[in-house]
């Protein structure tokens, strides 16, 4: 009898303690981007018809898992990108982004 009474008790015990509450709370980034993976220096890009973005100089670069990756922000949709490195076109592609997601250049 004491047994069971003891044994009783700890079940409630592990009943209330399995009981507890979970949240959780997603940020979702409003923008697109083309991540450029890999060293920036001499490359220009041009986003569709955009102006010429010489990067290094007009970008910001950071640390990705080890490789150095340089992000632009893009509206969503359909894009083309070039990439020219001393004066010749070395990347010519066409890209979709939506919402929340990056579209990634190996340079």
């Amino acid at each position: 009898m004491y047994m069971r009474n003891i044994l009783l008790i700890i079940g409630a015990l592990f009943l209330l303690v399995g009981c507890g509450t979970y949240s959780q709370s997603v940020q979702v980034d409003d923008n697109a981007y083309l991540l450029l993976i890999g060293d920036p220096t001499g490359h220009i890009v041009t986003i569709d018809t955009g102006q010429p973005i010489k990067l290094s100089n007009e970008t910001t670069s950071f640390n990705l898992n080890g490789k150095t990756a340089t992000k632009i922000q893009v509206p969503t949709g359909t894009h083309s990108v070039k990439i020219i490195k001393d004066g010749v076109l070395v990347i010519n592609r066409k890209f979709y982004v939506s919402t929340g997601t990056s579209f990634e250049v190996q340079l």
